[in-house]
This record gives structure tokens, C-alpha cells and sequence, in this order.
């Protein structure tokens, strides 16, 4: 033991550079993991902690099952206090408005989860009950008095400061009867409930509040604390399935980590990507670690030679060389941890502009450090086990010669029929997805680990081909000498297969990023051509009601307006299944003349058809991602719950809508207003006149509305513009882990390089005695990495393009998204040509070896 340890100082102390080289792609893989973890669960908490201080320590939560923009009636607080095991039973109602003297803002704030146009969120409370549900912490003055119908509010003392207000003063807030003023009497801290609406968050008797925003005796959440005795898990489950048979379907009877749910879904599915290539990157980090120790067998075939002559055992040899893996991978784990701390640090600032959430505390899971470090080591450790057992392999006699003839393996003579069934059962599984319900893709993650499996199993029975198929162009561009150099890529196929296979692994990785966000980018642009329509977006912070959409038409360059409600509703689908979509209502008059819906199935009618059974009534349009999941076309019967019980509606047409995750349904406005008792508007969308500028008629319509209705005005254009900026920084993380991976894969062709040009040293010193000159031998090492660069880019090009068609066909299967594909052809040049620039950039180090090789050390080598 002694001996190996001496050794391994020896050998860190002798190839310093090689060291470093080698533990790159470790510390880039197990930061990438590590950082990507921490930001995903920073995402992760954030949104479990608004929705948890929203209900505090409620044990379930009471909601309509038709809508969240319905409420619940209130005499409903008396029938669930009556059932045994409700310890308490706590009201509330939520309202969203704004300060009468505050300014709308220049711009809608825009999210991974929609637009949103900020204002301040008032919960309506009974000031004695809620204390037991939800976490309040006064720092200065007074909670609210047990009167439930006193005219003050608390508001968190952040948004107080913000907005220059203290206690004492009035609060002029805006409701349905115009500006009414509260007495501001506490300020509450940024914990607990203060976290809601990212601290943009009050609190206002409920009485005062149904008063005031319309809604006598109607409560929008009921929070239940279970009985003592009652608040283990099964007799929670228990009581949750008695409420829900006693109440009916009228209402949801949930838990509270439910309302998040959707927002959860959206954040798991984009996780899913960043760690599955977060693990590819470590995957081609891999390939380096074995490049890198087979070059260390390769220099020291001698020495190893050497101690096998003095007694080593080839036990020992391979021990001695997974000692020095098992140290790199050990300091390569614990550097990048280190560096994925710190990269988590940029990658949660970025992540909180693409949630618009509160990232600001970043916790450091020990589970996942730990995770992260094993995963290098034990990553490091297998790709050395090759090296190690050549090394254990080297006879005495075979260490007279740094160079001899080796047997192929059965990997390089016969592995391309594994490769091929590899290729075969992972597109097969990716095409016919057999786990649907496979929510975390680990089975789609196997296939395609799978697929680069196979591809790089396929490699040595077509680099002899690619050779040959290359020979003129290699002639053309580096002479006789570049056709000599391109040969030596067969002289060791296993290092060579490695070598494109990190390159090919990279380059797919940018094709695929590129191909679905161009994908993305086409249909949400033609989409968001409807969603959007018009020129103008009017919004705010307080539903607009029907007067103030008859009073805009009559501004001047106004040529039509189309109102637009969003609700939550719960649906029913054929077979069962109860899903909450968004209902979404338009005036099929007033939308026809501002824009249209992407029809993608109308039945035996036309589109003109479809729009006139709209507006008939009892139908709805549904989503292409609807259709696709619940197989619903046209002419069939869908129910949703409304506010006068379950509804059936039938399916008119099938429309492109990427909204909510594309579950979204369309409604008529007279249906909206009679089957869910609501009329009134999220936004408008208004076209305008040509004679008219975009810029006037935002001037006139927030002169004459702007103040009373605090109305946020943006363009179409800028909203679009914004949309598809946000989009580019969500695949932005993907491109950073692309590049992790190209820059793994420079590494590895210099590695690669490097060793033919070791093993070949005796060879190029007899090239330079009969004449050959530097710029010849420069030529030769060049064009070697030129035919390894074409394959690896050409073959990622094949893998990026059959990746990207496979994931767009599993993404329909899985979550129902049908995507035109688009292939960027000038980015696939751009990703041939980075491939074969990264080669020959990863050459130069090797070239300049082999030109300064001197003839009489070259021939007494060996």
C-alpha cells in the first residue's frame, strides 16, 4: 500500500497538466448536476411556500369544484363545523386590487407560468380564527380588532415602505364601488402568510372585504384544522373522502399542496430536461476519464512493465491505477461541488426572472451534495476500469515495446450488434412510450441514454468506412500527408470511438436545443398571432367590467374591442377523469373581428361553422392537447362543473392553444355568464384602425381610463417580444449544459490526439529523417482530427435530428403537445462547422507536440 500511494504522488507530480485535463470533466459534470439540483429545488420551495402560507396549517382545503373565481356560499362554514373530526373551520376571501394613487404599471409582468399584472392581493379573515391556520408576525402596531366588519388592514411592511405608507394612515384601495379607504393599523413581517403574492399581500376583516368587492356572503376558501385525534394521515384521508360525499360535487375538498399543482407539474417537466442533460454532460465527462488514463497506460506501458518485472501482480496494477481514479474522481467531486455552488448562485437569478418568483434563499441540500459527489466518483471509477485492466494486462516482454500490436476486443469486432439493438429497442421505446404515467421520464431517460449507447457501439465497425469515404476530400484540403494522418484514426478504434462519441453526444445535445426551441417558436408565434390579437392588450390588476369595454369603443382609432375571461374550471373527461382546465370566454362577435383561433379540427363543417355553433351555446372549443389526451374531436359530449351543477357541452372544434399547458377549453361569453354566473373580463383586445398608430390610441385610452381603472396598456408586438425573450431564457440553461459537453469533447480530442501522436513518436521521427517536413507532419495530425471532427459532427447532426423527432412524437404521446418540426438548416451548418472548429482547435497543442519531435529522439524511443 505504501508503494501504490508513493506511486500516485509520482505520477500526480509528474503530469500536472494531465491531472487537471482529466478531473475537467468531472468537476464540469457534478457542478452542472449539483447546481441545476440546488436551483430546481430553490424553484421547487418557492412554490410550495406560497401555496403552504397561503393555508398555513390547515390540514385540508374547501374550494369550488367549477371555478376559482366563483367562490363558495357561506352558510357552508355551518355544515362542515357540524362534522365530527373538524377541530376549525376558517373563512376567507380573496380579492386582488390596487392603491387608488398608485401608477399601473408600463408593462404586464410575464412568467414561465402566464402573464401577470402584479397589484396588491387582500385576503378578507375573521381576525380571531385565522390565527389558528395561518402565521402572522406584527412588527409594528396592532393585528386587525375581532370586529369583522372594522374599515382597517394590515398590510407586510415591505410593501408598506414601498409605497411610502405608515401606520395610522388612510389606504385607498380600489373596489367595485369606486376608492374606499382603510385605517392602516399593523404591519406584519415577510414570513409565513406575508410571503403571499410576494409580499404585495394585506389582510382586511372579511366582512369589509364581501362588502366592498361585491360579494355578499360568499367566501373563497374554507381551511380545516382537524379535531385533536384526528390529524394522522389515514384519519385525514378519511375525513377529506366524508367532507367530499357531503358536500358533492359542487365543491373540492383537497389538500392544501394541491393548488400548486399545476404550477408544480409545469416546473417538474422543465426540470426533467435540465437533469437529464445535466447527466449527459457528466456522461461525456466519462469519455474524457477514459481518454485520459488510456493515455496514462499508454506513457507509462514502461513503467508498469517495470514493476510487473519486480513483482507486481496484476492485481496491483489495477489497483494502482483506480487508486489514482479513485483520488481524481475524490477532488474532482469536491472542486465541483464547489463550482456548482457557485453556479447555482447565477442559475437561481435566472431561474427567478423565468418563475418571476422570490429565489433569493438558496438552500444547500446535504442529500444532494452528497448525491452529486458519489455520482463523480463512482463516475470516474467506471470509465477507469478499462484503462486499469489494459494496464494489468502488460506483460514484461510487451513493455520492451511502448507500441505493439493489440487484439481487437469483442466491442470492437462484434459490439456494433449490440449497438444496433440498442438503437432499435430505444427508438421503439420512445415511439410507442409503454409508461405513459411516467411523470419523471426515467424510461424515456434509459432510451436515450440508450440510443448514444448504441451509436457509439455502432462506431468502430464505420470508422473504416467513414475513413475511406473521406480520403479525397482529406486529400483535397491537406495533401498526401493529411491522407496519412486520416489512416492513423483505426489505430486504436476504442479511443477513437470515444472520441466522436463525446462529440456526436455534443452536438446532438445543441441540434436538439435548437430544434425544439425553433419548434416551439413556430407554432407559439402562430399561436400567440391569435391569443394576442389585435394590437393592443388592455389588462389590470381589478376586473374590467362591461361598461368601462362599451366606453373604450367610442375613443377615436378604435376599430374593434374583444373581451377575454379566464376562469378556472374543473372538467370531466369521458373516461372519468377530473382534471382543472381554463375556461376561457370570449364574445364570438366582437373576437372574430379583432383575430381567429389555429383551428386544428372543425368535423364535417367549416370554420365559420364552428364559430356560429359557438356563439349558438352548450359548446366549447378544446385545446389540441385535450384532444390528444382524452382522444375528444369534434361532435363529442364533454362536462364541465359549473355553477348550476355538472354541464354537458359538446366539442365544436379542436384549436392550437398553449396556454395553462395547453388545458384550456373556449366558451361563449352568454354561456360563461349563465352557466358560471360570471361577466366580467381579465383583458381586451383591441384592433385599431389603419388610418390610427398604436402609440395614439394607447395615449387616449390611458388619458381617459387609464387612472380610474388602472389599466396596464402594452402593445401586441412588445408582449410578443417579451413572450419569445422569455422562452429563449428558459433554453438558454439547456444551452449551457450543450456547451458543457462540446467543451468535454475538446478535451477528449486533444487527450486522443495526443496518444496517437506518443505511440507514433519512433514513426514521425523516421518521416522526418527521409524528408518529411514540420508543415507535412502538422498537415497529418490536422486532418486526423478534421475526419474525427466530420464524423462526430456529421453523426450528431443524424442523432440531434432523429432525437428531436422522437421527443416531439414522445411529447405528443406523454402530455399531448403536437409540434411542426423545424429544423434550423443554417444551424445545422453552424453545428457541423463548430464541431470540425473544435477539433482542429483541440489539435493544435498535439500538432505542435509532433512538429518539435527530434529525429534522433524520436528513433531511439523505444
Amino acid at each position: 500500500m505504501k508503494l501504490i500511494r508513493l506511486l500516485l504522488l509520482r505520477s500526480l507530480k509528474e503530469r500536472p497538466l494531465r491531472i487537471l485535463l482529466s478531473m475537467f470533466g468531472i468537476i464540469l459534470g457534478v457542478a452542472g448536476i449539483l447546481s441545476m439540483g440546488i436551483t430546481n429545488q430553490a424553484a421547487m420551495a418557492a412554490i410550495t411556500r406560497l401555496f403552504s402560507d397561503t393555508s398555513g396549517k390547515a390540514n385540508l382545503v374547501i374550494v369550488n369544484a367549477s371555478s376559482d373565481s366563483i367562490g363558495l356560499d357561506e352558510s357552508l362554514i355551518k355544515v362542515v363545523n357540524r362534522q365530527e373530526g373538524v377541530g376549525t373551520a376558517v373563512p376567507s376571501i380573496h380579492a386582488t386590487t390596487v392603491l387608488a394613487n398608485e401608477a399601473a404599471p408600463d408593462e404586464l409582468g410575464m412568467s414561465m407560468f402566464g402573464a401577470e399584472t402584479g397589484g396588491l392581493m387582500i385576503y378578507g379573515i375573521d381576525p380571531v380564527l385565522d390565527f389558528e391556520t395561518r402565521e402572522y408576525t406584527v412588527v409594528d402596531g396592532r393585528f386587525l380588532s375581532e370586529e369583522t366588519d372594522a374599515e382597517e388592514i394590515v398590510l407586510v411592511n415591505t410593501y408598506a415602505d414601498e409605497h411610502e405608507l405608515v401606520l395610522g394612515d388612510w389606504v385607498q384601495i380600489a373596489t367595485a364601488y369606486g376608492v374606499e379607504k382603510l385605517r392602516l393599523v399593523g404591519l406584519m413581517d415577510e414570513q409565513g402568510a406575508g410571503r403571499t403574492n410576494n409580499g404585495a399581500f394585506g389582510v382586511v376583516p372579511i366582512e369589509t372585504t364581501q362588502k366592498w368587492f361585491a360579494r355578499p356572503y360568499e367566501l373563497d376558501q374554507i381551511d380545516i384544522i382537524a379535531a385533536p385525534g384526528y390529524e394522522g394521515s389515514s384519519t385525514i384521508e378519511l375525513l377529506q373522502d366524508i367532507l367530499q360525499t357531503r358536500l358533492g360535487d359542487e365543491y373540492s375538498v383537497i389538500y392544501p399542496a394541491a393548488q400548486g399543482q399545476r404550477m408544480m407539474q409545469m416546473l417538474g417537466n422543465y426540470r426533467i430536461g435540465l437533469d437529464f442533460l445535466s447527466g449527459m454532460a457528466l456522461f461525456v465527462g466519462a469519455f474524457l476519464i477514459y481518454n485520459a488514463f488510456s493515455m496514462t497506460v499508454v506513457e507509462r506501458t514502461r513503467e508498469i512493465g517495470m514493476l510487473r518485472t519486480v513483482g507486481f501482480t496484476q492485481r496491483q496494477v489495477a489497483v494502482q491505477i483506480l487508486t489514482e481514479a479513485g483520488f481524481l474522481g475524490l477532488i474532482g467531486s469536491l472542486l465541483g461541488i464547489a463550482l456548482g455552488i457557485l453556479m447555482a448562485r447565477g442559475l437561481s437569478q435566472l431561474m427567478a426572472v423565468i418563475l418571476d418568483q422570490d429565489l433569493s434563499t438558496v438552500a444547500l441540500p446535504v442529500n444532494l451534495v452528497i448525491f452529486s459527489g458519489v455520482i463523480g466518483l463512482v463516475v470516474t471509477l467506471v470509465a477507469a476500469l478499462i484503462p486499469a485492466w489494459q494496464a494489468s494486462r502488460i506483460s514484461p516482454l510487451e513493455a520492451l515495446r511502448t507500441r505493439g500490436l493489440r487484439k481487437e476486443g469483442w466491442i470492437i469486432r462484434k459490439g456494433w450488434r449490440l449497438g444496433i439493438v440498442l438503437l432499435v429497442v430505444s427508438t421503439v421505446l420512445l415511439l410507442w412510450n409503454p409508461f405513459p404515467n411516467d411523470a419523471e421520464f426515467r424510461v424515456g431517460g434509459m432510451a436515450v441514454t440508450g440510443l448514444f449507447f448504441g451509436g457509439t457501439f455502432t462506431l468502430p465497425a464505420i470508422i473504416g468506412s467513414w475513413e475511406r469515404a473521406t480520403r479525397y476530400l482529406i486529400k483535397r484540403v491537406y495533401g498526401n500527408s493529411g491522407m496519412l494522418g486520416s489512416r492513423n484514426i483505426q489505430r486504436s478504434k476504442i479511443r477513437t470511438t470515444l472520441t466522436v462519441a463525446a462529440l456526436m453526444i455534443g452536438v446532438a445535445m445543441m441540434i436538439v436545443v435548437w430544434v425544439m426551441t425553433e419548434s416551439f417558436k413556430g407554432d407559439v408565434e402562430d399561436w400567440l398571432a391569435g391569443y394576442m390579437g389585435g394590437d393592443l392588450y388592455v389588462t389590470s390588476s381589478v376586473n374590467l367590467k362591461n361598461d368601462l369595454w362599451r366606453r373604450m369603443m367610442g375613443v377615436d382609432g378604435i376599430a374593434a374591442i374583444s373581451p377575454v375571461r379566464y376562469l378556472q374550471v374543473e372538467m370531466v373527461a369521458p373516461d372519468g377523469t377530473e382534471e382543472n382546465v381554463l375556461f376561457s370566454g370570449v364574445n364570438v362577435a366582437a373576437y372574430s373581428q379583432v383575430t381567429s383561433f389555429i383551428f386544428n379540427e372543425t368535423g364535417d363543417g367549416s370554420e365559420e361553422d364552428a364559430m356560429n355553433q359557438l356563439a349558438g351555446g352548450n359548446v366549447i372549443f378544446v385545446s389540441s392537447v385535450i384532444s390528444e389526451k382524452y382522444g375528444l374531436m369534434p361532435g363529442d359530449q364533454l362536462q364541465l362543473m359549473t355553477k348550476t351543477g355538472p354541464h354537458m357541452f359538446e366539442v365544436g372544434a379542436v384549436v392550437v392553444d398553449f396556454y395553462n399547458q395547453g388545458l384550456v377549453v373556449q366558451g361563449s361569453w352568454d354561456d360563461m355568464g349563465q352557466h358560471f354566473r360570471v361577466r366580467d373580463a381579465n383583458a381586451y383586445m383591441v384592433k385599431i384602425d389603419e388610418s390610427a398608430t398604436v402609440d395614439g390610441v394607447m395615449d387616449r385610452i390611458d388619458a381617459l381610463f387609464g387612472e380610474r381603472y388602472h389599466l396596464v396598456l402594452e402593445s401586441n408586438q412588445s408582449l410578443k417580444q417579451r413572450a419569445f425573450q422569455l422562452m429563449a431564457q428558459a433554453f438558454s440553461m439547456f444551452d449551457v449544459l450543450a456547451v458543457i459537453s462540446m467543451v468535454v469533447a475538446f478535451f477528449g480530442i486533444s487527450n486522443t490526439l495526443t496518444m496517437n501522436v506518443m505511440e507514433r513518436t519512433q514513426e514521425i521521427g523516421m518521416l522526418r529523417s527521409i524528408g518529411v517536413l514540420r508543415k507535412q507532419v502538422l498537415s497529418m495530425i490536422m486532418a486526423e482530427a478534421g475526419v474525427l471532427g466530420l464524423l462526430g459532427g456529421v453523426l450528431g447532426l443524424l442523432f440531434g435530428f432523429l432525437l428531436s423527432k422522437l421527443f416531439l412524437l414522445s411529447m405528443a404521446t406523454m402530455s399531448g403537445y403536437t409540434l411542426t418540426f423545424v429544423l434550423p438548416m443554417t444551424r445545422v451548418v453552424v453545428g457541423l462547422i463548430i464541431a470540425v472548429a473544435v477539433s482542429h482547435l483541440a489539435a493544435i497543442l498535439p500538432a505542435r507536440r509532433a512538429t518539435r519531435i527530434r529525429i534522433l529522439d524520436a528513433i531511439h524511443f523505444e
